[in-house]
Parts: C-alpha cells; structure tokens; sequence
C-alpha cells in the first residue's frame, strides 16, 4: 500500500552522520570495541518472539522504526553502521515479519498493539530509555503512538514520508473492496479504524518534543499530491518544537534535533548544508 522509495531514509542516515560527534579520519578502529559491536537477540512478548538487533553506543538512543509490512532488520541493514556513529541504534523485526515470529491467531491487532510490542522488546533487550524513534511510512504510526504512550522515555521523534490518519478513508475509496486497500502487516490484519481513532486522540500534541519531519520531492504513491502535502504539513504541527526536511532528490538544508548532548536530552541547531541527495 506504501510503495514510496527508502532512499530518504538514506539521506537522512547520511545527514545524521555527517553531523555527529566523528573522530577523525583514520583515527575510528578497524575493529569495533565489544562495545560498538553489533548485538542481537529475541524478546517472548506473549508467547511470541520478536528479533531485535542494535549496534554502537550512547545515548540517546536511535530506535528504527520500519515501513509497511517490513522487516527492521532488513530495512536498516545498511544504515545501521552510519548511525551507529552517533549514538547506539537499534531496530526489530515486527510480528510475523524477518526472524520474528508470527502473533497467535485471533489476535486483535492496531498499531497501538505493535507500539506495545515495541515497548515490550525494549524492556526485554534491556534497552533503556531515553529514546529518538526514526520511523518510516506505516512506521510513523506506531512512532506517533509510542511516543504518546511513552512520552517520559521518548527524547524526540523523526517521521520519515511518514503515513497519516487522513490517508486512510481515501486509501480505501481508491482501493473498494479490494483486499489490496486492506491494512496487513506481518500477515496480520490490523483494525485500522481503531488505529485512526488512536492517533486522533492521543497522538496529536507532543509538546515542546523535538519533531523531525521528513518529506520525499516527489510522490510515489496513489493518493493525490494535495492530500500528501497536507497530510505532511499536518504532521509538522504536532509537536511546538519542529523542523522540516526538504525536498529529496534535490540539495537540501536539513535542521537535525537528534544530536546527543552531556545530559542524554536532545538538542537543536544541527544542519547540513546543500546536502546532495544520491538516488
């Protein structure tokens, strides 16, 4: 349903990297420290495992959130590395999707459940908070509902091409009765009506929490370009503490809020400068 491209998520990665606190050239080891390594495991979240990785150190730290019916692990394969230069990065694999196993049938399932579930691998991995999601498309979701879930543990969010709340009923008129204007991640039907009311009851004021939005120049999708430009300037007034990417494919200034400082909290006023995009 969401077949927007990842390569933004890449600019992204690249332009957190390039403002982050990096040693200089030739002086980062070969060979990571048992620190920085990459480690990796499996959390029961009720009966059910779901697989988790994270690589570097520091905090805040990154979590990565995944698009639409994707696998963590996969999805961030290649980024992981690069972000993992800033602070410890982490990412999973959703129910029924990668490594992770499948929820029990029956299950009733809305992107508030798979925020919990989130939580739950967090908790399980011994992952403490505080936390920067980073989520893509569909992930955007689950990022808007564990950061009103868990506010005290989320130190700012990035929404990257994020979906919204308004796409789903044109979603659905563009699509009939087709299964294809179903929502299904990990081969789980999710009750999109109830994740709506969700976001539109306690996932529209974040506060002073620093907001990244993050918007493709071009759309890639079936709904209209209108609706994607206010869906995406209506994600940009949920927090008082915001920042817009620009467009991609195209040299940007990019504001980053996620940058460490001595306190773990996340601070304001990183930027890269025409960033060109590669794609």
């Amino acid at each position: 349903m969401r077949p927007r491209t990842l390569r933004l998520l890449l600019v992204f990665t690249m332009a957190l990297t390039a403002c982050g606190n990096q040693a200089p050239s030739g002086q980062r080891s070969v060979s990571p420290s048992p620190l920085t390594a990459p480690t990796f495991g499996r959390v029961d979240v009720g009966g059910y495992e779901l697989a988790w990785t994270c690589q570097g150190e520091g905090s805040p730290t990154i979590i990565a959130e995944a698009g639409y019916d994707s696998a963590g692990t996969s999805t961030y394969f290649d980024s992981m590395g690069p972000m993992s230069d800033i602070s410890r990065v982490c990412t999973y694999d959703r129910a029924g999707t990668g490594t992770s196993d499948p929820r029990p049938k029956g299950m009733h399932v809305t992107s508030l459940l798979e925020a919990k579930e989130l939580h739950a691998v967090l908790e399980g991995a011994a992952i403490p908070p505080p936390y920067v999601l980073v989520a893509h498309s569909y992930g955007g979701f689950i990022a808007r509902l564990f950061a009103a879930t868990y506010g005290q543990e989320t130190a700012g969010m990035v929404l990257i091409d994020s979906s919204h709340e308004d796409e789903i009923e044109p979603y659905r008129r563009y699509y009939g009765n087709s299964p294809e204007g179903d929502w299904v991640d990990g081969g789980d039907l999710i009750d999109i009506s109830a994740t709506r009311r969700a976001l539109r009851t306690t996932a529209r004021d974040y506060g002073e929490m620093p907001l990244v939005i993050v918007k493709a120049g071009r759309y890639e999708d079936v709904l209209t370009v209108a609706l994607w430009d206010r869906t995406q300037a209506d994600l940009a007034t949920l927090s008082s503490n915001v920042a817009n990417g620009a467009s991609f494919a195209s040299p940007m200034t990019l504001p980053l809020k996620v940058v460490r400082d001595a306190n773990g909290a996340v601070s304001l006023g990183c930027s890269v400068a025409d960033f060109q995009a590669k794609g």
